[in-house]
Order: C-alpha cells, then structure tokens, then sequence
C-alpha cells in the first residue's frame, strides 16, 4: 500500500492498492458476496448512487475506491472531495472489475454501513403510508418497489423474511439511488403486525384472487400495502391479518402484472388519493 501516488496534487490524502491480495481489497470482496451484509455494510459502485448516498442520512460511506481515470475528470474531483471521513483508495482497473458486477465500471466503488431508524422511529408526521415486502425473491423487483415507494411519498418499506437482501447488487442498483432517501427495515411478520396494531396503522393485502379492486380502498388512512412472492403472492397470514385484500385490475390481454409494476401501480394511486399528484 501506497501512500499517496500520481495524483498528489489533489485535495485531500489516499491511499494506492495495486494487489487483489491486499486487505482492503479482501474484506471489499468478502462483503461484495455477501459475507458483510449482515453488519448492513455492501458495495455500491457509479457516480450517480454515491452521490446520493453522500447526502443520506441512512448511510456512511466508510471507504471509497476509484482508479486514475475516474479521477482526471472534473466532476469526479469534486464527488471524492465531497466524500468527508471515510477512507479514499486510488486501484487499477483490473482491482475496480473485481470490486463491480458491470461489464462497464464507471471508475469508482465505495463501501457503505446503511444505518435505518427502528421500526418505531419512522418519521411520518401525518398518516403513514408504509410498504411491506413479503418473501419477494427477485431482487430487481425488490429494487423497483423500493424506486416507487420513495417515488410516491411512502415512509418506509418494511422486508420481511425470506425477502431477497436488500443489498444485493442488482437491487442496490434498480433502486436508482432510493435506497439512499427511503428507510428500508427488516423484521418478523409478528414484529410489524403489532406495530401496525399499535399505530393504528391499517394493514391491506394484495391479490390477483381479490373481489375488491385498488380503486375501493381507502389510502387517505394511516395504511400499509403488502405485496408478496411472485409466485405464490402474500403469505395466508398477513392475508388474515389484513383489513381488507385487493386487486389491480386488468382491461387488456395480459394474464397478469408482475410484482414490482403492481406496487407502482398502488402507491400511484395511494398518492392520488393523499393529493401528493394532481
């Protein structure tokens, strides 16, 4: 390790890893597989999620990876000289693949400790909105969920178990920096339905089985949505456990929606109703 190197005109100090062997390096990949995620530290490489996670309060950016060329442009100066506290890495590229899943990496990777409010210290001022995600398998789809739900005004998605992690890369990515404004919290399904109780927080299920349509529910109300696998839908619990069950209605020919275009669909209409659209 390096202290220093070929851009020490910049502003602020880095170190320079050259080897795969090195520690950091070996710690970012056991992470980047996993091996972290249960601390809540993951990888996230691009410009656009650092950036975003840079101003989160949800999130610490602990250390940061970029190569050369990311660095001799610009407007990568100025996101590494915003990036205060954490550890700045100068790799090669050929250290960057190994840290990216892209087949185009922009030049930079970081890794963050996400940091969500309990359950019980959800900020929402007024009548909450909240989105439970219930055994979601594909992570692209838990990703888009949580891209919506900070979209149209929810005050936290909720990941129950057997929900793909959250910061899987794909998800991380198809949240398109949302993760960094929406608190996304795990718990047990016995946790959060005596919140919900406590609260006063109205619970209602989705399901393509329904009678009642999403048009007939009341989202102006203190309420949670869930939405569950894509293949056998909620759990029969949270089905009981709910106040009412509903569908997205389909006019055209396709058979159905897919998980993630439904809880767009529903926080749309949520928003509607709560005059967040006009």
């Amino acid at each position: 390790m390096i202290q220093g190197g070929p851009l020490n005109n910049m502003k602020y100090s880095y170190k320079t890893v050259t080897s795969l062997s090195n520690p950091l390096i070996k710690e970012a990949l056991k992470i980047k597989n996993g091996l972290g995620r249960q601390r809540g530290f993951f990888l996230v490489e691009g410009s656009h999620l650092i950036e975003t996670a840079i101003y989160s309060s949800l999130a610490v950016i602990k250390r940061v990876f970029f190569t050369e060329s990311f660095a001799s442009k610009e407007d990568s100066q100025r996101i590494l000289e915003q990036i205060t506290g954490a550890e700045k890495v100068l790799i090669t590229e050929r250290v960057l693949t190994s840290l990216t899943d892209t087949d185009m990496p922009q030049g930079i990777s970081a890794l963050i400790n996400y940091i969500p409010p309990k359950l019980e210290e959800i900020k929402a001022v007024n009548n909450p909105l909240l989105v439970l995600c219930d055994s979601i398998q594909d992570p692209g789809n838990l990703g888009t969920i949580i891209r919506g739900s900070d979209a149209f005004g929810a005050d936290a998605v909720i990941t129950l178990p057997s929900t793909c992690d959250t910061f899987n890369t794909k998800a991380v990515r198809a949240t398109a920096g949302s993760l960094f404004n929406i608190p996304v919290i795990n718990t047990e399904q016995n946790v959060i339905l005596s919140y919900l109780a406590l609260k006063n927080i109205a619970l209602y299920a989705t399901s393509s089985k329904a009678v009642a349509s999403i048009y007939q529910i009341d989202f102006k109300q203190p309420v949670a949505m869930v939405f569950g696998n894509e293949s056998s839908g909620v759990s029969k619990l949270l089905q009981e456990k709910a106040k009412g069950v509903f569908k997205v209605p389909i006019v055209g020919k396709a058979e159905s929606l897919n998980v993630a275009m439904a809880a767009s669909v529903c926080l749309y209409e949520a928003a509607r109703q709560r005059s967040y659209l006009y």
